[in-house]
């Protein structure tokens, strides 16, 4: 038990290292309160940038976009992936939160609450990066050459396969069992998932996004969510290997981190190019998996073969 403990505390720990920890990236124009402005109400975006210069009277909130106040905030300032910057004079009457970007607070700038996050945290530019990439924008890596991040992200991905694999070998074998005994069924639970997972996820954030306790959540929720995808992976891997001669029986670590490179390997290539497609493709070969262990209930459950039936035809 101690020993599958550890190997789950690495899962987590691996994913938060997916992405890199430097992206800066060119997004959408800035939401701003002009000078002499007085808005009422509550100020949220998803990954817009915010520029304050008059007085908004209540919170401003911002997932992944940057905040900057010149003017007056008379409530809270929250960017989870994003940097808040006070100018010098701002005043912001309740508290500053940005754990990925930072705050910067200028000379002479009243802050009445408590600032959380002046300096950003280790691993919390995952999010950052997700959201750059799920959002289109063109990320610029200046200390990486191209592929590396496509490669690193194969390589860890492999990692957290042969995790898994260690954890379950018995239930990942009977995911990929499943898998190929029902791949259309697999496919379509998968997709249907998927689908379900993605219209739920914007009133999810947007709900967490509304208060300080709530954006602490979004990035263990992120990677939870990501677990499953990384279990359907190392079905599928599984049973890429299961469909080895029996001479190149392997063991389920081994068979896991060669079988997951092998689905990896091309999505590598087509992310030097098209990294958006490489996510998407990414996504539903995973879900493809996913299917396989929701349908056998983990890998627990035999599963029957997908049989069409036979189609007469009048001699």
């Amino acid at each position: 038990m101690i020993r599958r403990s550890w190997l789950l505390a690495v899962i987590l720990w691996l994913a938060m290292l997916a992405m890199p920890a430097r992206a800066f990236a060119q997004g959408p124009a800035a939401l701003v309160i002009a000078a002499g402005e007085q808005y009422r109400g509550h100020v949220a975006t998803f990954d817009q940038p915010i520029v304050i210069l008059g007085e908004v009277d209540g919170d401003v909130t911002s997932w992944a976009g940057s905040i900057t106040v010149q003017g007056i905030v008379r409530g809270d300032v929250v960017s989870y992936t994003g940097t808040i910057t006070l100018a010098p004079g701002a005043i912001v009457e309740g508290n500053v939160l940005s754990i990925a970007g930072g705050v910067e607070i200028g000379s002479r700038a009243g802050l009445h609450g408590t600032a959380i996050g002046i300096e950003p945290l280790a691993g919390s530019a995952v999010a950052t990066a997700l959201i750059g990439t799920l959002s289109g924008q063109t990320i610029v890596r200046r200390w990486l050459p191209p592929g590396t991040t496509g490669v690193l992200g194969a390589l860890i991905s492999a990692m957290l396969c042969v995790a898994i694999a260690l954890i379950w070998p018995r239930r990942t074998a009977g995911i990929g069992r499943a898998l190929r005994a029902a791949p259309v069924r697999s496919a379509v639970v998968g997709l249907l998932s998927t689908i379900l997972a993605l219209s739920a996820l914007p009133l999810v954030v947007g709900v967490l996004t509304l208060s300080l306790a709530g954006l602490f959540l979004l990035l263990p929720l992120i990677i939870l969510l990501h677990v499953p995808y990384a279990i359907g992976l190392t079905g599928i891997a599984r049973a890429i290997a299961a469909s080895w001669p029996p001479g190149w029986a392997l063991k389920p670590p081994l068979a896991a981190a060669l079988g997951a490179l092998i689905v990896l390997a091309p999505l590598v290539v087509i992310g030097m190019v098209a990294p958006a497609l490489a996510l998407a493709l990414g996504y539903a070969v995973a879900s493809w998996g996913l299917g396989a262990a929701l349908i056998s209930r983990g890998g627990a459950l035999p599963i029957w073969r997908d049989e069409w039936p036979a189609v007469k035809h009048s001699g």
